[in-house]
């Protein structure tokens, strides 16, 4: 029987736009062009774990509008357990001009994420959510990798210090890190930074994870990406190292294409990860 992820934290509808410049304040620019996707980082994990052959659970609060997106879900066989809102669903608006992005996240029904009370889990994918149902999900489960990502401003320093402790990964970026260091010790924690263009770090023993090449059309959702292929190495029986440079594997499908849901087969993962990284048994 598969090991089921469950992933808790956002659905969310993201708005992808490209823009001439990112303007200065009271100034505008063009919007060129801008696409309508399925995204929130917790459904773009949970998504991509069942894209590539593995059994996913997403834990989320679905808005007024969100009937066509569980559609989707369940199509591609993702199982939901969800809290109703009358609210509309979560945004993210995105703005992309020369390399660089900015983001705006609008909560909407996600804000009920406050009264969720957890659900039991042997594995558990904590990803940007509400501090309190972070830690109802610590509580009830027994494997857990955490990741505030752009929540982190609501965390106040004793919720990060007893999630941290408990967690067995921590995922983060360079300056995320910068911002737990400052509330919370991390020394001897499993914590994997990931660096965009310039790979991952595992911190623990600093080992470098190279990024993989590839034409990069639209970089959002690659840390999701990243963290869909690294559980499904870690439930395969991967150790850490590889784990993360299948993680950087899936990451560079992602990219290549517009929005956050594009995954490959796990065969085709396989593919490219062996001509970047060299062979591997596949468990």
């Amino acid at each position: 029987m598969k090991k089921t992820v469950t992933v808790v934290g956002h659905a969310a509808y993201d708005y992808l736009f490209n823009v001439a410049d990112h303007p200065h304040e009271n100034h505008s620019t063009y919007i060129l062009d801008w696409e309508k996707h399925y995204g929130g980082g917790a459904a773009n994990i949970a998504t991509g774990i069942a894209a590539l052959g593995g059994k996913s659970r997403l834990y989320t609060v679905a808005g007024s509008d969100f009937k066509r997106y569980e559609a989707y879900l369940a199509r591609k066989g993702v199982a939901c357990v969800l809290v109703r809102s009358n609210r509309k669903t979560a945004r993210a608006y995105i703005f992309n001009a020369g390399g660089r992005q900015k983001m705006y996240f609008y909560w909407g029904a996600s804000e009920e994420m406050e009264r969720m009370r957890g659900i039991k889990s042997r594995y558990c994918h904590i990803a940007p959510c509400h501090p309190s149902l972070a830690v109802r999900m610590v509580e009830k489960s027994r494997f857990v990798a955490f990741e505030p990502g752009q929540d982190l401003q609501r965390y106040d320093g004793s919720t990060l210090s007893y999630i941290t402790e408990e967690a067995d990964i921590i995922f983060c970026n360079e300056t995320e890190l910068r911002a737990m260091e400052k509330k919370v010790p991390l020394k001897g924690k499993e914590v994997i930074v990931t660096l965009g263009e310039r790979g991952s770090l595992l911190r623990k023993n600093n080992m470098r994870i190279p990024a993989v090449p590839a034409k990069s059309v639209d970089p959002t959702g690659a840390g999701d990406a990243y963290k869909a292929g690294f559980w499904i190495a870690l439930l395969k029986g991967y150790e850490i190292p590889e784990c993360c440079r299948m993680g950087a594997t899936v990451a560079s499908f992602v990219v290549e294409r517009k929005g956050t849901q594009h995954f490959p087969a796990w065969e085709t993962v396989i593919s490219r990860y062996e001509r970047q990284f060299g062979s591997v048994q596949d468990l």
